[in-house]
């Protein structure tokens, strides 16, 4: 089979992001699929040169530049800077509720996007898109989302070039808690949505729940498979822990937050066990590893300046790095938030997390589908992100020694990339035989 992956994230973006679309391309290979990637080219995201590593010689990776406008935004601003000057983060004082004038402005923007921000680069891909089709005798398209102007470009191209195309959906878009369209927007996105499961040959995703929300959607119309996120064990195999110097506790989460994803209720449970227990101060360490968003900044200097030395933040790790800070940690933390609207939610970050075999704190649903895995996998504690003494207790029992054990069942390898590579492969093919008229090649 020859395939197409449409994927905007892709190395040497960094990030969680990359990391599906980048195994699927390293091992579609291994099982006969010969792969050609269409991706984003953003020279001012953050890179991790190291996964360029990853992509073998035998795919061929095509990148079209593009810069939203908000951070060309961002970019002019700091072109127009005086030399010397430091940037600043606006202070949100504590008492400014979540959802205030930020949030709204960023509601706004995104509404003005259509589907989205990346709309631009889907629409200056198209033309090499169908050259690559063309030329390379592509049989089928895999589109990764979100962005979800990878599933438009795939719906577009499918149409144009006649050839069947499979939407991969690693969140939901206008069922996802972190969707926020203004009203008049929101039935406009869900007719498009609709129309892009209308003309899909196959549906994936990656957890139960937007599982189950988007077969009901299709509505039997094509398959609908299930195949989740994981861990790929050539990045563990070479790496050994991060040793620190003092015996504190270090409490990881490794990776960006995203939508609905805040440190808020941690902090909270942190500085209220601080409160009754100061001496525990010496000990307790929260590590952020990676780049956790401009948004929580002040959020992060407030704590920082009330509990010294507690707060850990590294700012952007590779992704080995990343790896070797959680086989490093004494507790890993996983932050989903959300409410009940975030069952579904199952961050990508998580299987790693099990590969690690260290304990995790799940801040999140209590009945989710992370908090379900993670019960079923690793020694775990969860805690709805609005219960910060539950997470208070947590940490605390953490801290004492108190550590949940292991699972019995446990089974992490259940998650390894290649395998799971292997059942995409048969999924493919199953939906490239069901598809009248395809092509051979």
């Amino acid at each position: 089979m020859k395939l197409l992956l449409l994927a905007y994230h892709f190395p040497p973006m960094g990030g969680a992001g990359v990391q599906r679309a980048l195994k699927f391309s390293r091992y579609l290979g291994e099982c006969g699929v010969q792969v050609t990637v269409l991706a984003g080219h953003d020279p001012a995201y953050t890179a991790d040169a190291s996964l360029v590593d990853e992509i073998p010689a035998s795919v061929g990776v095509h990148r079209v530049e593009h810069q939203p406008l908000l951070q060309r935004v961002v970019a002019w601003r700091a072109r127009r800077r005086p030399a010397g000057a430091l940037a600043t983060v606006p202070h949100t004082p504590p008492s400014t509720p979540p959802g205030g004038l930020r949030d709204a402005a960023l509601a706004v923007y995104a509404s003005l996007q259509f589907p989205d921000d990346k709309a631009g680069w889907a629409r200056r891909a198209f033309e090499t898109a169908c050259r690559l089709v063309r030329e390379e005798g592509v049989q089928l398209i895999l589109s990764s989302a979100p962005p979800v102007s990878s599933h438009a470009l795939a719906a577009r191209l499918s149409r144009a070039c006649g050839v069947p195309w499979v939407a991969d959906w690693r969140d939901l878009w206008t069922g996802n808690p972190a969707y926020a369209a203004l009203a008049w927007r929101r039935p406009i996105d869900r007719r498009l949505e609709r129309r892009w499961l209308d003309s899909a040959a196959g549906v994936v995703t990656v957890t139960p729940t937007l599982q189950r929300a988007l077969a009901a959607q299709v509505a039997g119309r094509c398959p609908v498979v299930l195949i989740p996120n994981g861990y790929d064990e050539a990045d563990f195999a070479t790496v050994e822990p991060v040793l620190h110097a003092d015996a504190a506790f270090r409490v990881v989460h490794a990776g960006t937050l995203y939508g609905h994803q805040s440190p808020r209720p941690v902090l909270a449970a942190a500085e209220s066990l601080l409160a009754r227990h100061p001496a525990l101060a010496a000990r307790l360490r929260l590590r952020f590893v990676g780049l956790i968003g401009t948004r929580f900044e002040p959020l992060l200097t407030d704590f920082a300046a009330r509990n010294p030395g507690v707060l850990e933040r590294t700012g952007f790790v590779g992704h080995r790095r990343a790896v070797a800070e959680m086989l490093g940690a004494d507790l890993l933390l996983l932050l989903i938030g959300g409410g009940a609207a975030a069952r579904g939610v199952l961050s990508g970050k998580i299987f790693e997390y099990l590969r690690a075999r260290r304990p995790v704190l799940l801040v999140g649903p209590p009945e989710g589908d992370a908090a379900q895995l993670l019960r079923a996998h690793a020694p775990c504690r969860v805690a709805a992100e609005e219960d910060v003494a539950g997470i208070a207790e947590a940490l605390k029992a953490s801290l004492a020694g108190d550590l949940p054990a292991q699972p019995t069942s446990a089974s992490p390898e259940t998650f390894e990339r290649r395998a799971l590579t292997q059942q995409l492969d048969v999924f493919l093919q199953r939906c490239l035989e069901r598809t009248p008229g395809r092509r051979d090649g």
